[in-house]
């Protein structure tokens, strides 16, 4: 009995499952697509409300509205060689949406590093927006 009313208060402090969804990528970049419902689906985990797309779970939909990258600094020889990245996102559930905003500098120390720190630079910012997912997924 016991155990039937702690899983009970759990179910009921945390809310159901959410089933998540890209609605817009107008980027089209896969490791932007693939680091962003990463992070949203392990946010949604640790909120404590699972990931299903079955009966019972909520809709939680994901627009990348502005994916920019800004450069911020040249070589000698007049190639960039640091960018500004500025990545927002919107995220609409039944009743809320809320949006989250990140920007973080990032260098291109040589052209044989391909695309190594620009994907390091959206890790970077999609972390920096973490807690803001997590907080926003709690409530």
């Amino acid at each position: 009995m016991r155990t039937f009313l702690i899983g009970l208060f759990a179910s009921l402090s945390f809310g159901g499952p959410l089933c998540v969804e890209l609605v817009r990528d107008p980027y089209r970049d896969p490791y932007l697509s693939f680091a962003v419902l990463r992070t949203v689906e392990r946010a949604a985990l640790e909120s404590g409300r699972g990931l299903s797309c079955g009966d019972g779970s909520e809709a939680l939909k994901v627009e990348i509205v502005r994916f920019e990258e800004r450069p911020i600094a040249y070589t000698p020889e007049q190639r960039v060689s640091a960018y500004t990245l500025r990545i927002t996102l919107k995220f609409t559930m039944r009743d809320r949406s809320f949006s989250v905003t990140s920007v973080v500098p990032y260098s291109l120390p040589t052209g044989g590093l391909g695309d190594i720190p620009r994907r390091r630079a959206i890790d970077d910012a999609l972390d920096k927006i973490y807690l803001n997912i997590l907080k926003n997924l709690r409530r």
